[in-house]
Formats: structure tokens, C-alpha cells, sequence
């Protein structure tokens, strides 16, 4: 990540060739230069973005890359072959496949005009560089959960960003490399979505098993949806749940109580595969449940990738308007370019609590 954010707001919100020194003469109706007020945003531009990604569940999942595709291992290894005196044995090589990652840009425009620019109060503008902000991370947290649950591919120019694996439908030539020690040999038919009814401990297990089987080890996260909580702490029917220690409060000597990172609202043990933390967003619709890999904040091998533009940074930038007449942001535009891309197809499992059938992306908000 070589870029967080604007170097400086002056290179993007400022119209080229004007003068900086004019900059101090301008004055808000709370009496700073508007050179002052930029110098302000800038920061708070910066440490956003810088920000961005430290959400504990966003920061799980993804890691962030420049190149425009993603390339990963397909298929069975070829093993050894007996040795013989007079011949030698056939060359092998592994084989690979791939996909693009997305890049798509996004603007959001403040309504910033002349006669608000001239009366406008500090607290006003802070107000709106604030919500300018908490869409950005809007942004971010939808596109990534989005990409997550989305069972079908997206398209780049006339290539494609890949799902979790699916069955063969995105692609019919993708085979899981195998794992023989945990598993027989995969098919391209090989598929990490699931349409599983209840909340259950034996439900649970089926899907880590997906991960489990290709050579993930424990421990494991689970996202679930908010609204289901209630149901992913009812040990009578998950009878793995374990709750989270409270810092500050005295428990009983007996009781059994799981210590995590901040975010996880409690450890499920698994009978065969190991603990898996429990994380809620309220982003994701009941009934859908995901479980993954990650291998710790922004590591290159968690299961998502974000392609950013390094001309932007990660985040968003402030851009000058048009007609200005005196402050350089009038009608500015926030601007982001970013895509999620699946990095990992097996080491994510996706499930639908529903009766059996078959499963669909649900809608992120």
C-alpha cells in the first residue's frame, strides 16, 4: 500500500496556476484563510484514508494490489514415477489459471456553491467533509461484503473477476489443487456455495470442512448477519458458542469464556477442524453466513484483493469543480477508484439458510 491519500489536497482540490499566496487572503465567514482550511482537510483526508482498511472484519478479509489480474494454481500435483536405468522420466509442470480484478471509479459531489462558499461556517464544512468520509467507508465495506457473497463474476472489459468457486459455472476449466492428505481429488463441478437450512453446529462444520479440505487449518472466521445473532449464540442448537471475556467484569471460576480481538463477539469450537471466531454486520441480510481463512489485517493471502489506482491512493481524493468564480471548491467532487476481486476461490465458503436448493447472492447494503 504506497499510497494512503492525497500528498498534499492542493494538487487535486486547487485549479491549476493559481496563485497559493491568494489562497491565505481568502477568508471564511469563521474568519480562517481558506489555506488553512485546506491544510486541515488534508490531514483529516489523510488520516481517513490511512483508516480506511483497520476495520478488524474489512482488513480480514483483503489484502490490496495495483496489478489488474491474479493468477493461482489449478488442478491434481503429477507426483513421482518409479526410476528406471536407461530412461528419464517425463518433464511435468504445474498448471495455472487466473482472472482480472476490477477498477471502477466513484464520485460523489458536495454541494459547495459560490454564496455557501462565501457564508459558509466552519462547522458546516466540517459537517459535510465528515459525511463525505463516512461514505467512503461505505463505500468500501459494501463493495468488499458485495464481492464476498456474490456468487457470480463480474465482468472487466471482455475478461472476468471470478467468485468463490462455484461449481464450474464462471469457469468450467477451474479444478482445486488438491490436498490428498484430507481429500479425494477435486472436480471443476467442486463448489464453496452453500444452501443449508438452520443454524446449526453440524451445518457449520459441513462449511469449514470446505476449507478445511484444502489445507486451511484453524482458526477460521465466520461474518454473519446481525439480525441472526440471537441464533449464532443459542448453544442449544450451536453447541460450540462460547461468548467473549468483558474486560471489567468478574466471572465465575467455572466458567468458560473465549479472549479475541476486538470486533468478535464470541469463539465456536468445532468438533474436528478447530475454533472459529464469530463476526456480525448488519450490512449483510439475514439468513447468509460466510466462512474464511484470513491469515491476519491486509495479508496478501486472505481470500479478497482491492485493485486501487496508485495515482489516487487508497480512499478518495478532493477534485476542483467547474465554474469556479472564487473558491477553489466549489461544486468539488469526492473521488475513489477501486474493485474487489476474489484472490483466494476456496479459502471462503458462502452458505443461504434455506430449505435446500440452490444458492443466490443476496443484496448488500
Amino acid at each position: 500500500m504506497t499510497v494512503l491519500g492525497p500528498n498534499d489536497l492542493k494538487t487535486w482540490a486547487v485549479p491549476t496556476y493559481w496563485d497559493s499566496a491568494y489562497l491565505s487572503e481568502i477568508r471564511l465567514a469563521s474568519g480562517e484563510t481558506y489555506e488553512e482550511f485546506l491544510n486541515d482537510v488534508t490531514r483529516a483526508l489523510a488520516m481517513q484514508n490511512a483508516a480506511l482498511l483497520q476495520d478488524p472484519l474489512l482488513s480480514s478479509l483483503v489484502s490490496v494490489t495495483t496489478e489488474v489480474a491474479t493468477e493461482y494454481p489449478t488442478g491434481v500435483s503429477n507426483g513421482f514415477a518409479e526410476a528406471t536405468e536407461y530412461s528419464q522420466p517425463d518433464a511435468k509442470r504445474a498448471s495455472t489459471t487466473g482472472h482480472m480484478l476490477p477498477l471502477i471509479p466513484y464520485d460523489r459531489k458536495f454541494e459547495w456553491t459560490f454564496l455557501s462558499m462565501k457564508n459558509a461556517r466552519r462547522v458546516q464544512l466540517d459537517a459535510d467533509i465528515s459525511s463525505g468520509m463516512a461514505d467512503v467507508r461505505s463505500l468500501y465495506a459494501q463493495k468488499i461484503l458485495n464481492r464476498l457473497f456474490k456468487s457470480t463474476y463480474d465482468s472487466v472489459a471482455s475478461g472476468r473477476s471470478m467468485p468463490v468457486a462455484d461449481g464450474g459455472t464462471a469457469d468450467s476449466g477451474y479444478v482445486p489443487i488438491n490436498a490428498p492428505d484430507r481429500a479425494t481429488a477435486f472436480a471443476y463441478t467442486h463448489t464453496h456455495l452453500g444452501c443449508l437450512a438452520g443454524i446449526t453446529q453440524a451445518n457449520l462444520e459441513t462449511q469449514v470442512a470446505h476449507l478445511w479440505e484444502h489445507g486451511y487449518d484453524a482458526p477460521y472466521d465466520l461474518v454473519i448477519a446481525q439480525a441472526d445473532v440471537s441464533s449464532w449464540t443459542d448453544v442449544t442448537s450451536v453447541t460450540g458458542f462460547v461468548p467473549m471475556r468483558n474486560a471489567g467484569i468478574d466471572y465465575g471460576a467455572s466458567e468458560t469464556l473465549a479472549q479475541a480481538a476486538p470486533g468478535i463477539i464470541g469463539v465456536i469450537e468445532t468438533s474436528a477442524y478447530g475454533p472459529v471466531r464469530v463476526r456480525a454486520n448488519a450490512r449483510i441480510p439475514t439468513a447468509y453466513w460466510a466462512v474464511y481463512k484470513s491469515y491476519g489485517p491486509m495479508d496478501q493471502r486472505n481470500p479478497l484483493v482491492i485493485r486501487y489506482n496508485p495515482d489516487f491512493g487508497i480512499g478518495a481524493v478532493l477534485l476542483a469543480g467547474d465554474h469556479i468564480r472564487k473558491y477553489p471548491l466549489e461544486s468539488a467532487i469526492m473521488w475513489s477508484e477501486l474493485g474487489v476481486g476474489v484472490h483466494d476461490r476456496v479459502a471462503a465458503a458462502l452458505c443461504y439458510n434455506t430449505t435446500p436448493g440452490s444458492y443466490t447472492s443476496p443484496t448488500i447494503s
